[in-house]
């Protein structure tokens, strides 16, 4: 028998007071039966299911002294047929609820598969974590997305009609059409050239 506790909680059957037998016995018993059925339930769950029957030892073991208690609670237990009793291997006679057995054993298989779960989970996190680590450096920085490139300035190019128009209609193609900062430049460059022919030469060289 698994001696762990189990004392977190349990199911029952809903309205277990009126089923046949519990309503039967609590008639002729009183509510009182019910506590002491119930709480015989409670140590069996904690206990796997099943206990030995030593009714010295389970009065003992609920804290019932007192004469009257314990022949209801020897009544409650062996006469309304709302426990299981077998005998086993070692001949042992066991007094127990099987559907409390049958939960205790729900509740192993959902522990122990919930600890392979964490097992599986923290395993894959550290092949992760050590694939990562092994990667060499350059394939890392491959990995890496760039966030930011400087690129060179685009070279603006200047349609050839452009060039053989005056200011005059350089200025007003451009307000009409916002063009390259290159056309702006050569407007600014016939403007000079008109206002200043003098000076050419250094024009030519400087803009």
């Amino acid at each position: 028998m698994n001696n762990e506790l189990y004392g977190i909680w349990y199911k029952h059957p809903s309205n277990i007071t009126n089923s046949p037998l519990m309503a039967y016995m609590i008639r002729l018993e009183g509510i009182e039966s019910y506590g002491l059925y119930m709480q015989f339930a409670d140590m069996l769950h904690t206990v796997g299911g099943y206990q030995e029957y030593d009714f010295k030892k389970i009065s003992l073991m609920l804290g019932h002294t007192k004469k009257n208690i314990k022949a209801k609670l020897e009544r409650v237990i062996n006469d309304y047929q709302l426990f299981e009793f077998y005998t086993d291997d070692d001949g042992k006679e066991m007094v127990g609820l099987e559907r409390l057995k049958e939960d205790i054993a729900s509740l192993n298989k959902h522990k122990i598969n919930g600890a392979k779960g964490g097992k599986k989970r923290a395993e894959n996190y550290r092949n992760k974590s050590l694939s990562k680590d092994s990667k060499p450096k350059t394939q890392i920085a491959k990995e890496t997305p760039i966030t930011s490139v400087e690129t060179e300035a685009p070279e603006y190019k200047i349609a050839s009609f452009f060039y053989n128009h005056k200011y005059r209609s350089q200025l007003d193609f451009l307000i009409k059409r916002p063009f390259s900062p290159r056309a702006n430049q050569q407007v600014y460059k016939n403007y000079m050239l008109n206002t200043y022919p003098e000076n050419k030469e250094e024009i030519e060289n400087s803009i």
